[in-house]
């Protein structure tokens, strides 16, 4: 489990390290039983005050493995439960974008509290190619982040977007030549680790807590909506296109 995520202690931040290069870090669930098992490490340790997300070989995380995901089934540990416990860590998140960061990828950077990219990185959601529909909640977080307009060139035409098109659109914080991407990361956790934890840590509370009330709205039809999406047809066509590298046949059903 261990290889599959590396953990680095530094003074007073840490660094995790999606560890799955050859399959550019796409999240099956050994990935998710490490990171679920390093985010409660930082939960219980006081003297982490800040959190670097970043990824090995050449991409910051293609999204989720179809193939391992599928055979997990319902129940237990999900990547739903470790964006939750991502999201609610008490000390802020930076995730340094290189390479892809698609669908699942995207989701886990966005749900960091700030964002660089590396030149040559590439963000998309790519859910409408294979007859997938995210979550209420990753639209909403979309939506929040990047605005109606943004959130629907990303989502409808399923194209990733570079780096500086993504700063446009404030997907990310900000952009760097690649080879300056870690140090940059480095830097932002530093200096946010040297800050007040105290009050750092009330500001991640203060402004988690305003956007759910600002975003606060009945979601249940769209919950339903998306279940009907994702058990459909056209879904399990999409993802066996997907792993069989062929053109779906979308029915609509």
């Amino acid at each position: 489990m261990a290889d599959e995520v590396k953990i680095e202690r530094n003074h007073n931040y840490v660094t995790l390290s999606l560890n799955r290069p050859e399959k550019r870090n796409a999240i099956n669930g050994a990935v998710i039983a490490a990171l679920d098992q390093m985010l409660e490490s930082v939960e219980r340790d006081p003297d982490v005050r800040a959190v670097v997300i970043r990824g090995e070989g050449r991409s910051f995380c293609s999204g989720l493995d179809l193939r391992d995901i599928e055979q997990m089934g319902p129940g237990g540990l999900s990547f739903e439960k470790i964006i939750a416990r991502l999201q609610k860590l008490p000390v802020p998140t930076i995730a340094a974008v290189h390479g892809d960061a698609l669908t699942g990828g995207l989701v886990l950077a966005l749900t960091c509290d700030l964002r660089i990219a590396a030149e040559g990185a590439r963000l998309g959601m790519t859910p409408a190619r294979i007859g997938y529909l995210p979550t209420y909640w990753i639209f909403r977080k979309f939506v929040e982040t990047v605005g109606p307009a943004n959130t629907a060139e990303i989502m409808f035409l399923a194209e990733p977007v570079g780096a500086n098109r993504a700063r446009e659109m404030g997907l990310v914080h900000k952009v760097v030549p690649d080879e300056s991407l870690s140090a940059a990361a480095v830097q932002w956790a530093e200096t946010i680790a040297g800050n007040a934890p105290l009050s750092v840590r009330a500001m991640k509370q203060m402004i988690a807590r305003v956007m759910s009330k600002a975003f606060e709205v009945e979601h249940s039809d769209l919950d339903e909506l998306g279940n009907r999406v994702r058990n459909s047809q056209d879904a399990r066509e999409g993802v066996r296109a997907f792993l069989e590298k062929r053109k779906p046949v979308w029915r609509g059903q």
